[in-house]
């Protein structure tokens, strides 16, 4: 059995990874992004991890950060492929490595223009729950 966290972020990319309209809008979806990658790509990004058990069970409350980085010169591709990543994260499988996934929400999402202001940054945030299987 893994760590509740490394096991939730696993999902979260081969989630992502296994979305073909995701997969086909983006150059790539990473943990470290290589040098001189071409936009658009997605980053998975923060997560923090808390206790959330109870008496009958063991479980962690995950808050989670997707990134996506576009070129488009507007909002709008960002915020496509934020839509695609939310999407995508529908079919976030329960069985994880040695924990289960009780609940994945959807909590908040933004778009801004980077410090290179021909970057658009999206960020989308998520709460998911796990208990100990």
């Amino acid at each position: 059995m893994v760590a509740p966290g490394w096991a939730v972020q696993q999902a979260l990319y081969q989630t992502l990874a296994a979305h073909p309209p995701l997969r086909a809008a983006v150059t790539g979806i990473f943990d470290y992004v290589p040098r001189k990658q071409a936009l658009p790509y997605i980053t998975v990004g923060e997560a923090v991890e808390t206790d959330w058990s109870a008496k009958d069970f063991s479980g962690r409350e995950h808050r989670l950060s997707v990134h996506v980085w576009s070129g488009y010169r507007g909002m709008a591709e960002a915020k496509d492929l934020l839509g695609l990543v939310d999407e995508a994260l529908e079919h976030m499988p329960a069985a994880l490595d040695g924990h289960l996934l009780v609940s994945l929400r959807f909590l908040s999402a933004r778009v801004m223009v980077d410090a290179e202001e021909e970057v658009r940054h999206g960020i989308a945030d998520y709460r998911a729950r796990t208990v100990r299987e």
